[in-house]
């Protein structure tokens, strides 16, 4: 098994990152609910988009700048991701039954 090792320095910039992550998890949460809201009536694939979950997702996080910006957003577009799985399993699983 490998090992990381960080610089002082590294570690830092490791834990902004994720301070981040939890500080705006209240918007990631609203962003992602508008994102569900505002295309409900696209078929699964569309929603599925990355460029467009983007562009939808960087004006709530305008006030970010840089790397920390970009792992918002990301994190973000992953819980939507993860949400549109899960309703397209249960979905799926409904037809099945």
């Amino acid at each position: 098994m490998s090992e990381f090792v960080r610089t002082a320095e590294q570690e830092a910039a490791y834990q902004h990152l994720i301070t981040a992550r939890f500080r705006e998890a209240a918007r990631i949460n609203e962003a992602v609910e508008a994102y569900l809201l505002a295309h409900a009536d696209l078929p699964f694939d569309q929603r599925l988009d990355f460029a467009g979950r983007k562009a939808f997702l960087l004006p709530f996080f305008d006030h970010l700048k840089g790397i920390e910006r970009a792992m918002v957003v990301s994190q973000a577009a992953f819980k939507i991701t993860d949400r549109l799985w899960q309703a397209e399993r249960e979905r799926q699983e409904a037809e099945d039954a």
